[in-house]
């Protein structure tokens, strides 16, 4: 398979690469922002997702049988400041690579999250109705309805959640802040791994609920879905929800890290302030079940997960 895949150096990006060369599959990977930290075996090509005749061409140019849509833009307030260049990038450059893929008939995969959710409801599953609760949510709920609009177009939506994992292209880009998102068990890993405490904010305005997914665990699932003939929409992330006090005890348990080390803290002032304006969801609680029987398999529980990625740490660090 040929695989065109944005965000390379990303997260997650950079897991379905590593995953896909062992499949030997050939890869291109848009290239915006850093680069890969070590030099790679496949082709990197220089993309602007702002600059939509320059995605159409670069499609066109490569012609693969396949797309993975990682790229995003994270920072929520670059988002609430600067929105329609967001747009620009995550909804009309959604939308002119998944133009590009039909004209090629390249399946396209996008890679969506569960913030298209307000986390006010108990269980959601593949068929629930979006209600997110930012822009960032505004925009991936957006691009789903856009691929679902487009005639002709072989696309899969795969939405994702509290990805933790290692970057293989760019391991400096790792997240080790605290924040308000399912995305801060990076920063407890980290912390724990190096025997410092890790705050984990139980307070106002966190997404206190979700299902933690290994980055290389939803890039199988992705893959399966770039090789799939289904459509719409498909939840790639962890099988399990939980919350984050207790997933920090998880990572703990994982690492044998002193469980002491976990300190509940209210969270931050400052940053509740600067992020007055902007909603997260509480609880983000999904089934995932219509997925599983589509692609052949459910993803890692929260065990699972954290023992796959304590081997691919040790691997990787000693």
């Amino acid at each position: 398979m040929k695989l065109y895949v944005t965000g390379g150096t990303g997260l997650v990006g950079s897991n379905i690469i590593r995953l896909a060369r062992e499949q030997d599959s050939e890869i291109i990977a848009a290239q915006y922002g850093p680069e890969p930290e070590w030099q790679v075996d496949y082709e990197l090509d220089p993309l602007n997702l702002a600059d939509h005749d320059a995605i159409r061409a670069s499609i066109q140019k490569f012609k693969p049988d396949a797309v993975i849509h990682c790229a995003a833009i994270l920072d929520q307030l670059f988002m609430f400041a600067n929105r329609e260049l967001c747009w620009s990038i995550m909804v009309d450059g959604t939308r002119a690579l998944a133009e590009a893929c039909r004209d090629v008939g390249a399946r396209l995969v996008f890679v969506s999250s569960d913030w298209v959710f307000d986390g006010r409801v108990e269980l959601v599953d593949e068929s629930s109705p979006p209600n997110p609760v930012n822009f960032y949510g505004v925009m991936k709920a957006a691009s789903e309805r856009d691929l679902g609009a487009l005639d002709g177009l072989d696309y899969g939506v795969g939405r994702l959640a509290g990805i933790y994992g290692l970057n293989y292209a760019a391991p400096s880009l790792a997240r080790k802040e605290n924040g308000l998102g399912f995305d801060f068990s990076v920063y407890v890993i980290y912390r724990l791994a190096a025997g410092l405490p890790a705050e984990v904010w139980t307070g106002p305005k966190v997404n206190d609920v979700a299902h933690p997914t290994l980055a290389s665990d939803c890039a199988d699932m992705l893959l399966r879905l770039a090789r799939h003939d289904g459509k719409g929409v498909f939840h790639c992330f962890g099988s399990e929800a939980i919350n984050r006090i207790d997933l920090a005890h998880e990572i703990a348990a994982a690492f044998e890290a002193d469980p002491a080390l976990i300190m509940p803290t209210r969270t931050d002032e400052a940053v509740l302030d600067e992020m007055r304006h902007i909603g997260i969801p509480y609880r983000t609680r999904m089934s995932a079940d219509r997925t599983a029987g589509a692609l052949g398999r459910r993803a890692f529980n929260v065990k699972e997960g954290l023992k796959a990625f304590r081997q691919e740490w040790d691997d990787f660090w000693n």
